[in-house]
């Protein structure tokens, strides 16, 4: 079997939903310390994969609007950390490392150096909080052609919009690249939802934003330090997620 279908089959046997292969080619010009082959000698390839978010996950904020259990005070937070923190992104992340681990683990046994990066640095001390993850997966994400910056600054998928996580194996493996994504999935400066419903005014696009553009990179900024402040106060975790219409029934992107 061909190894790069072997391992697509490998990844979604495990639960992935989608998959993709990036040639290290397409990191050229990534900050120093960041392209693959710094990370790896020798890496030819980017197997990227995610795991799309459950819809009603999603929506955890309409979950129990009335409960006998949970006062309202204590409702939003229960249902954040308790809900949404855990089954749209704790159990995600950690599957999510667990396929990355398999599928390198196999790569290594075929002969070929391959390692991976946990999903994210959430549970970090604080002062590390700020700074950029180890490796880029929503870089990764992007150059395999499985979708394109938002503005929620985030990866819009056409399939799952931007409810989906990811995470991705470096290998000197030479897989067969997939092709990088043709059409916009973000309705980007003509729709705008993420950047209006957030609380905390924490995401501005780009002036150099091109309107009509596939975004292969990131058209927006957040101020993290005021999403994390936002998210720990009131019920916006996930908004620009939850609020985007792409990849949904009647969407433009479906």
């Amino acid at each position: 079997m061909d190894l790069t279908q072997e391992l697509v089959d490998m990844a979604k046997g495990m639960g992935a939903s989608l998959t993709g292969v990036a040639p290290v080619g397409r990191f050229e010009g990534a900050p120093q310390g960041h392209h693959p082959q710094e990370l790896l000698p020798g890496a030819q390839s980017v197997f990227s994969f995610g795991m799309r978010i459950l819809e009603r996950v999603m929506d955890w904020p309409n979950v129990l609007p009335e409960s006998a259990f949970y006062p309202p005070d204590i409702r939003v937070e229960a249902l954040r950390l308790m809900l949404y923190k855990k089954s749209g992104y704790d159990i995600i992340n950690d599957r999510l490392s667990t396929i990355a681990l398999r599928l390198a683990t196999h790569l290594e046994e075929l002969g070929y150096p391959s390692f991976f990066f946990p999903t994210t640095n959430t549970g970090l001390p604080e002062h590390l909080m700020d700074f950029p993850g180890l490796f880029s997966q929503r870089h990764a994400a992007v150059r395999a052609g499985l979708g394109e910056f938002g503005l929620n600054n985030v990866v819009v998928t056409a399939q799952y919009g931007p409810r989906i996580r990811f995470n991705s194996v470096i290998t000197t493996a030479p897989l067969t690249p997939s092709p990088l994504l043709a059409r916009k999935t973000c309705d980007g400066l003509d729709c705008q939802k993420c950047i209006e419903e957030c609380p905390a005014e924490a995401l501005r696009a780009l002036p150099d934003a091109g309107a009509d553009r596939v975004w292969l990179d990131p058209a927006a900024r957040t101020d993290w330090a005021a999403c994390r402040e936002s998210q720990a106060t009131s019920d916006c975790m996930g908004r620009c997620l939850r609020v985007c219409p792409a990849g949904r029934s009647g969407g433009s992107k479906a």
